[in-house]
């Protein structure tokens, strides 16, 4: 695997810059004659339905060569996206949300996961029977490592909103999601607040001595597909066949769930135990719903009522991101509604 440095363009300033490299993985099924997209992903389990169509050859099968561009997290494959380094990035909805905000103009084509699950939480050092988010929260000042510009930060907020949790209460640090288990486990933080695996490997570290606070009516994250409009279109034929290569990897993943689970392990290098508890945490399936309208609409608010943006930036449209028609083309039934607001 290719190690590549590069220095990417400053466009979005609200993201941290440190971890942005990334990481070049040669296609595994690479055919000279189908046209290749260059996809910027994180590298974690949310990303399984990319790697099965990429180890299976389903891509390949659809009719497109998939390079994959890894970086240490999703809002870094949109800004090097941005920058115009790549075809097509991975990326949670909270960066598209910051980056619309902003004024960049792209459009999102499809989910790589229906849904999560509990998959942001927070896992905090157990002390005493303080056991609720509110009696943990409001016993001392705590110090809560989470991921500043991304989906555990939004979940943070919406948390300490839910619990009645002063953020006057509470230090919050931006960290890298890779060493917030360590933190943890050294005391250096009271608590995390993160996606998995880190959550999940946060809570086997720790053992007994941890806390987990989890909600799934609170937040959960998404993880959407970056396009330009240019590129929808001037090369249609390759994002629907790349759109195909997912579908299939759905299907495929459903049927032989310990080959996946294989495939995610070689890509991540996570322990098979970590993989096996956090599966079900995700739906791998390619797919438009109201979750991300609902999701980036408030997210939006967020953002400016927490000062990143000014009080009288307007909320964008986010229905006019959303490009529908490639998805439905491939799985009608994947696009729910059917008929979304404005579409």
């Amino acid at each position: 695997m290719l190690r590549i440095e590069a220095a990417l363009p400053v466009i979005l300033p609200f993201m941290l810059l440190a971890g942005c490299q990334s990481d070049s993985r040669e296609a595994s099924h690479t055919r000279s004659d189908l046209p290749t997209l260059t996809v910027g992903i994180q590298v974690s389990p949310a990303m399984t339905l990319l790697m099965v169509a990429e180890d299976e050859g389903f891509f390949e099968e659809a009719g497109v060569n998939v390079e994959l561009q890894e970086f240490t997290a999703g809002k870094f494959a949109l800004q090097a996206f941005l920058g115009g380094s790549l075809d097509v990035a991975i990326s949670g909805e909270v960066p598209v949300t910051l980056a619309t905000l902003q004024g960049n103009e792209f459009r999102v084509l499809a989910q790589v996961v229906e849904r999560t699950t509990t998959e942001c939480r927070v896992v905090a050092r157990r002390e005493g029977d303080l056991d609720t988010p509110a009696e943990y929260f409001g016993a001392k000042r705590r110090k809560l490592a989470t991921s500043f510009g991304g989906g555990p930060e939004f979940f943070t907020y919406n948390f300490f909103k839910k619990y009645g949790i002063s953020q006057d209460d509470v230090e919050l640090i931006s960290q890298k999601p890779e060493d917030m288990p360590a933190a943890l486990a050294a005391g250096s933080v009271d608590a995390i607040s993160i996606f998995d695996p880190q959550a999940r490997i946060a809570e086997r570290t720790m053992g007994a001595k941890a806390i987990t606070f989890a909600d799934a009516d609170i937040y959960s994250e998404l993880y959407v597909v970056d396009v330009t409009q240019s590129t929808i279109e001037h090369r249609s034929q390759e994002l629907t066949a790349f759109l195909k290569g997912l579908h299939d990897a759905h299907f495929y993943i459903g049927e032989h769930p310990e080959e996946a689970k294989e495939v995610l392990i070689q890509y991540t290098k996570l322990d098979r135990e970590i993989v096996d508890d956090i599966w079900d945490n995700f739906v791998f399936k390619p797919a438009i719903n109201r979750l991300f309208l609902d999701y980036t609409t408030a997210e939006a608010k967020w953002a400016i009522e927490k000062g990143t943006f000014p009080k009288e930036t307007p909320i964008p449209n986010f229905n006019a991101v959303l490009y529908p028609d490639l998805l439905r083309s491939v799985a009608p039934d994947a696009v729910t509604p059917d008929r979304l607001p404005g579409d």
